[in-house]
């Protein structure tokens, strides 16, 4: 100890859990191979598909037999390569990383040059000085210069030669400037270039690879060289796609029609090449007719519906004025909570006097859920779920339905953290303001988009951090301890800012422990600590060599791709929101608003369909990484001509 207690299960437990989970992948891959006719060609298709199998098979094997042999050293790496090859997105964000090491190593290896340089130089200037104490040899020297250049020391290590010769600043002041300044911010460059670049080869090879594969199709449907297909053709094509493929299943009759529709440009009842070649983008639209947008008032009781009353209250629920007076309404609550929690603010324990303002808050609650219940009532439940502010606001009052029942409803048991954790989510609620302000809303709308498009590196960072904190566990699970029986707890003391720190839980005890240091290790700031803590339990400096590599793989590299992605995904999403929220259009009939087409069903881009009611239609998307032009989409989807731009 210490650790996590994350003991949960017996070995025992353990081992039938992980046989259990390796024979249900094994079944499921058995579907898959069952999917493919049992042909062992199919399964195993050269190229992607037989590397994924093969490697699968293989993982799973060896998973097995070490189960089976009580030999699991090894089993936290397949859990983590078994996973790998079920996720495309990261093997996608991988293969990226990857690509970009080698101009990234260009860039480190600038940075070991001028790190040995500054380490030999200050070996040599601070030899016999109170600074050489850092600079006992070159390698002391160069470690103590990569500490300086993670900022994690700087600028404690300057200041033993710096007080002693204030020239001395030069030699500090160069080293950084090259170093962090320049070097570091270099290797984001490279990273974001590289990364963007990778970014618009993905979208040219996945345009390029749909069009060979749509015009493959197109010649074995049109068998006859006729140049077109005819529509008996396409429609059972759609048939057999939403039969066998998820994306596209629960095509209605009705969807088949406007779908057909939309490839069918010039009215011909047939579909030529260059109209095939849309099939893909059009299995991406979304349809929603306009009765699934009904109220339940509407479908019930349609007199209601239409009196003049009900009309006045749905002008007003949907006007800015009724958002206005709910904001009013928020900043009242504000002040509620502010005046509620005044006291323990000011550091004064408070639990008596907090529960005077529950009548009050009881009455903002009331309004929440009468807010909601409007909302609902007047846009249905369909439009309402549609807006994440909507599904914002509905969390956060079923939360606080929840607080004032906990509060008021007679029980025996009372959590007084529990009451102010519930109190400070009431205060979530005030994030509604923001989007009031037109820049925060739109950093909002962006933030969202974003989330999708980062999640697989982010991935990638937990798959990594993984395979470090197993690495840990393995070299170095157990030598953190204060277990006075144990030699090492004394050894532990001679590390006194560890020590002085209370550092103990910082270790590699167990996984979730190991973890936690990796995330230190990625905040950057005391990780020197945590290192001294491993050097005077193991009695080397060879440990540094693991936290030199985390630190070079995660912070140095991932860290910096994240960072890439993130700048990368806000300029593309900010461009995408401008042009979806540009002018309303008006193109043959459809308007297009927003990320949404509306259009009548019997009629589209001048075929009849026969399909009554009204539509409206927005891109679902599918590779998160590659923005997509939503309007320039529905522009060429919905217009007779394809050179639409």
């Amino acid at each position: 100890y210490p650790n996590f207690d994350s003991m949960l299960l017996t070995i025992a437990q353990s081992r039938n859990i992980e046989i259990s989970c390796v024979i249900l992948i094994f079944m499921y891959m058995l579907l898959q191979f069952g999917d493919d006719g049992f042909f062992p060609s199919f399964f195993f298709y050269r190229g992607y598909k037989r590397w994924i199998h093969a490697s699968q098979c293989s993982i799973l094997i060896m998973f097995l037999v070490s189960v089976l042999i009580d030999n699991t050293t090894f089993n936290p790496f397949f859990r983590m390569a078994i996973l790998g090859t079920f996720l495309r997105g990261f093997q996608r964000e991988l293969l990226t990383l990857l690509k970009m090491l080698p101009d990234v190593i260009y860039v480190l290896s600038m940075l070991g040059i001028i790190v040995i340089f500054y380490a030999w130089f200050g070996v040599v200037m601070f030899v016999d000085t109170a600074q050489g104490r850092e600079f006992p040899n070159l390698l002391e020297g160069m470690w103590t210069l990569w500490i300086s250049v993670t900022t994690a020391n700087y600028p404690d290590v300057s200041m033993d030669s710096y007080s002693e010769n204030r020239l001395v600043a030069i030699f500090w002041v160069s080293f950084m400037s090259v170093s962090f300044f320049y070097i570091m911010n270099l290797i984001l460059a490279v990273c974001a270039q590289q990364y963007d670049k990778s970014i618009n080869d993905r979208k040219v090879s996945r345009e390029k690879l749909a069009n060979e594969l749509l015009s493959k199709a197109f010649t074995l449907l049109d068998s006859e060289n006729r140049g077109f297909v005819s529509r008996e053709c396409v429609m059972n094509v759609m048939a057999i796609l939403n039969r066998d493929i998820p994306e596209v299943r629960s095509m209605s009759t009705d969807k088949k029609s406007i779908f057909y529709a939309l490839l069918d440009k010039d009215g011909s009842d047939s579909i030529c090449l260059e109209e095939f070649l849309d099939i893909g983008v059009v299995l991406l639209l979304n349809l929603s007719k306009e009765s699934d947008y009904a109220t339940w008032v509407e479908t019930k009781f349609p007199s209601v519906y239409q009196s003049e009353w009900y009309t006045r209250l749905s002008e007003a629920v949907k006007s800015n004025r009724f958002d206005a007076a709910i904001d009013v309404i928020l900043v009242l609550n504000a002040i509620t909570i502010f005046m509620q929690d005044y006291s323990m603010l000011m550091g004064r324990d408070t639990a008596s006097e907090s529960l005077k303002w529950e009548k009050l808050e009881t009455l903002f609650t009331a309004l929440y859920v009468m807010e909601v219940m409007l909302k609902v009532t007047i846009n249905g439940w369909k439009k309402y779920t549609e807006s994440a502010r909507n599904i914002f606001d509905f969390f956060i009052t079923c939360m606080t339905v929840l607080a004032s029942f906990y509060i008021y409803y007679p029980n025996t048991y009372t959590n007084k953290h529990l009451i102010r954790f519930i109190v400070m989510a009431r205060v979530l609620r005030l994030v509604r303001l923001l989007f009031a302000i037109e820049s925060f809303r739109l950093l909002g709308a962006i933030t969202l988009d974003i989330l999708p498009a980062s999640r697989d590196i982010f991935v990638v960072l937990l798959f990594v951090a993984y395979f470090f904190a197993t690495i840990g566990q393995l070299l170095y699970g157990g030598y953190i301890t204060r277990d006075p029986s144990n030699p090492l707890s004394y050894a532990l003391l001679e590390a006194s800012d560890f020590t002085g720190s209370a550092y103990w839980p910082n270790n590699f005890n167990d996984m979730f422990s190991g973890m936690n240091v990796l995330f230190n290790l990625l905040v950057v700031n005391n990780w020197t600590t945590e290192v001294q803590g491993f050097e005077s339990t193991t009695g080397g400096r060879t440990v540094r060599l693991f936290f030199f590599a985390f630190h070079l793989v995660c912070v140095t590299v991932i860290s910096n791709v994240i960072t890439s992605v993130v700048i990368n995904s806000f300029f593309q999403q900010l461009e995408v929101i401008e042009r979806r929220y540009g002018v309303n259009e008006q193109i043959e009939g459809t308007s297009i608003r927003g990320r949404r087409a509306f259009f009548r069903g019997s009629v589209v881009t001048g075929t009849n369909t026969g399909v009554l009611g009204g539509y409206s239609a927005h891109v679902k998307a599918v590779n998160f990484d590659v923005d997509v032009d939503e309007r320039q989409v529905m522009r060429k989807l919905f217009s007779r001509s394809n050179t639409v731009t």
